[in-house]
Formats: structure tokens, C-alpha cells, sequence
């Protein structure tokens, strides 16, 4: 009798549970994930803030089966404690601990001696062939189980983003050890991300511009995100409907919606010509950006359970965006649904779309006032860029041709061939 070749298993070990895919993160990793649900038999380990276990609790029964549809056996963790949150003496111990293993991001650190625990149990007891390193945060799996290979999925170069945890009960000689630390955790970070410290077979990058900036010679695949196209048909009404979306406790977020109320809209508003309305959807809004609304034509909604109501009735997605790095979600959605998006320069990171006929770009208030009025005065142009959003998404996202990316990048490491290189076929 033949043997049955057994599918190869993977360890993925990420930094928040994957249902429900609503959010960008999510969205990447259960996107690039679930399908290959019949080529890999994959284990979870997730790490779950207590809102997230919240989240879990109230829809466990249809979220479990989900995830048993998708992987063999998943575990959740609770986050660690933020050092920012810790008494000094705990801190302390914290920051000399992730000193001594070089681990990254010290500051944010998802690091969890129950994490590490966990995930050499599962590689020993379901004999796992590959881990799955989701997110620069988890990379310490790889630090503390180096034997086994691995692949780091970076979604952003995290280096960048995070500003190092400092508290105001700091004296200033602790003010000046902890910034040190910082310098010290910014450097771990990029050395794991950019320069390859701890030796991964291979590394996935959502963005090209980030592979770009990987100096070592580890294999690099660009997996871009995967985005089914949606065509809605978006009646025409009086008033040219704007959609700006994110959580405001995301710091770029906030920085980009106060730079749109503050510097876009009364020019807006003095274009009384061309009426327009700007709906604000994103939980955790300041009061400052609450005052804004006006009951007319700016109405700041907050968190929303269907953002789809939104979606598929607006014209325009206004994403401005100063701060950051990979490829953001929202902008891939809206191009999805076949939405007019108007965007900054660094929303265009990432992406092989061409400003003018796939999306606008505008960096000063009066370009991207100018953009936005104009769209108002031309519906023709308005249905075109929709038109040109969708072919874009199509040619770019496509689901099943990013899914045969990612497998052919993990046969090659498992392969030991380090052939993990793959080239996406479509418009770049």
C-alpha cells in the first residue's frame, strides 16, 4: 500500500486573533492564510488583548468554528503588561531581560515566557515543518526556538511606527536611562526587520517598498493583500458624500483626520458651490473631533457595528495619510467596491496604482480641496476613476493569484531549496 504524503504543518504565531476580519491586519493574515487551509495543516498560537477576548467571548460559538474550519488545533494568550504599566523595579528587570536576548520592540513587547512555552510544545508534539512569524512583535518565537525554520510576515516595518512607552511619573535621570533603552529597542527591532539578526529562511512583505529596504540576503516574496472586487452601484445624490474611516486611538489615524477638519474643510466649506458631506467612522473619537459635527455637512458617526452602510452608499474615501508604512487596507477596500479614493502621497505606498487614473493624490489642503471639488463638479470623471479603481484591484489583488504566491514562497523554504522568491503577475 502507498503512503499518503502527510500536508506540511505551520506554526503560525501572531499578535491578535484573526476573527473577525475587521481590521487591516486581520484582514492580511486570515486572507493570506485560510486558503491554504487544504495545502498546509496549520496550528495557531495568538497572543488577545482583554477587549479582543471580550470580542471572542460574546461570539465564540461562530468564531470557533471558523477556526477550526482553518487550523488544526489555536491558542490564545493574554497581551503582557506594558512596561509603561509596570512598577520600576519590574520594568527594569523587563527592559534587562529583552536587553540581554536582543529581543525586539522592548517597549511594546509582546514577549511571553507562556508563548514560548506553547509553541515548543506544538512544534514537538504536531511535528511542525515551518513557523509563521506574524509581525516583528512575535519574532521572538524565532529568538527562543531556533532550530526550526521560519518566515517572518512583516506588514509594516514596525521600527519605524512605535515611539518608545514613557510615563510622566518618570524623574529625568529615569527619563534619560529609559531613552537609551529606546535607541537600544529601535536598533533591536531594525536589525530583526531589516538586517535579518535572527536568521529567518525567508521574509514576506505585504509592500514592496518595505522588501526594498531589507539589506541581507534572505529570500524576500512580496505577498501583496489579497481583495476580492465588489462593484456597487452608488446612486447619484445632491450632495458629493465623503467617507473618512479608522480607529482614532491609532495615532496616524487621529493625525490624519485632524489634518482633514482642520486644514481641508474650510476650504471646503467656502466652495459653497459644489455641496458636499463628510461622514467621520472610526470608534474612539476625541471631543475635538466630535465638535466638528454639525448635524449637515460634517456628521462624526464613531464606532459603527456595518461599516458597509457607509461603503456602499459614499462617493469618495478622503485618506489622508503622514505616518506610516506597508499598504493601507482601507484605501485596497475602497478601490475594491469601486470607490473614488483621495489620498496623500504616503497612502500610495505600496501600491502599483496610478494617481490621475486609479486614485488621486494631493499632499498640501488646497490640492486635496481641489481634487475633491473637482470630483463634485465632474460625475463623469467621478464614474470613470470608480471604473479604473475596480480593473486596478483585479489586476493587482486577485485572490487565488496571491494565494499561489504565498504557497510557492513557503514549498521553497520547506523545500530548503531558499528559492522563495515569487513575482506578483499583475500591473506593477
Amino acid at each position: 500500500m502507498l503512503a499518503v504524503a502527510r500536508k506540511p504543518r505551520i506554526l503560525l504565531v501572531t499578535t491578535g486573533p484573526l476573527l473577525p476580519p475587521n481590521s487591516g491586519g486581520r484582514i492580511y493574515t486570515w486572507g493570506t492564510t485560510a486558503p491554504l487551509r487544504d495545502e498546509f495543516e496549520y496550528h495557531l498560537i495568538a497572543v488577545m488583548t482583554a477587549a479582543e477576548r471580550a470580542e471572542f467571548s460574546q461570539k465564540r460559538e461562530l468564531l470557533e468554528d471558523e477556526y477550526r474550519s482553518a487550523f488544526a488545533s489555536w491558542q490564545f494568550f493574554d497581551r503582557p503588561e506594558l512596561p509603561g504599566h509596570m512598577r520600576r523595579r519590574d520594568a527594569l528587570r523587563h527592559l534587562v531581560f529583552h536587553t540581554k536576548h536582543r529581543l525586539p520592540l522592548m517597549d511594546v513587547s509582546y514577549y511571553s515566557s507562556e508563548v514560548v512555552a506553547a509553541a515548543r510544545r506544538v512544534v514537538s508534539e504536531a511535528g511542525i515543518d515551518l513557523i509563521e512569524v506574524d509581525h516583528a512583535e512575535m519574532a521572538y518565537v524565532r529568538r527562543f526556538l531556533p532550530a526550526t525554520p521560519a518566515v517572518l510576515v512583516n506588514h509594516n516595518i514596525e521600527g519605524d511606527l512605535h515611539p518608545f512607552w514613557m510615563t510622566k511619573r518618570w524623574s529625568l535621570p529615569e527619563r534619560l536611562v529609559w531613552r537609551a533603552f529606546a535607541g537600544l529597542s529601535r536598533r533591536n527591532t531594525h536589525n530583526v526587520e531589516l538586517r535579518n539578526s535572527y536568521l529567518f529562511s525567508a521574509k514576506l512583505f505585504i509592500s514592496p517598498v518595505d522588501a526594498a529596504r531589507v539589506d541581507d540576503a534572505c529570500p524576500k516574496v512580496v505577498v501583496p493583500l489579497p481583495m476580492p472586487t465588489k462593484e456597487v452601484e452608488r446612486r447619484p445624490g445632491q450632495r458629493l458624500r465623503l467617507l473618512w474611516l479608522g480607529g482614532m486611538d491609532w495615532p496616524p489615524n487621529l493625525e490624519g483626520v485632524r489634518w482633514l477638519l482642520t486644514q481641508v474643510v474650510p476650504i471646503l466649506r467656502r466652495a459653497s458651490g459644489h455641496p458636499i458631506e463628510l461622514h467621520v467612522v472610526g470608534g474612539h473619537p476625541p471631543h475635538e473631533v466630535q465638535a466638528y459635527d454639525d448635524g449637515d455637512m460634517i456628521r462624526v458617526h464613531g464606532y459603527v457595528e456595518d461599516v458597509g452602510r457607509f461603503t456602499e452608499t459614499c462617493d469618495v474615501l478622503v485618506a489622508p495619510i503622514f505616518t506610516g508604512s506597508g499598504v493601507n487596507v482601507k484605501i485596497v477596500e475602497a478601490l475594491a467596491s469601486g470607490m473614488v479614493v483621495v489620498t496623500t502621497r504616503l497612502g500610495l505606498s505600496g501600491l502599483a496604482a496610478t494617481p490621475g487614473r486609479d486614485l488621486l493624490v494631493a499632499d498640501t489642503a488646497q490640492q486635496f480641496a481641489a481634487a475633491v471639488t473637482g470630483l463634485a463638479q465632474d460625475p463623469v470623471r467621478l464614474r470613470r476613476l470608480g471604473e479604473s479603481a475596480l480593473s486596478y484591484v483585479q489586476n493587482n489583488h486577485d485572490p487565488s493569484r496571491v494565494t499561489a504566491i504565498k504557497s510557492a514562497a513557503l514549498r521553497g523554504v520547506l523545500s530548503g531549496s531558499g528559492q522563495a522568491h515569487a513575482t506578483y503577475g499583475g500591473d506593477t
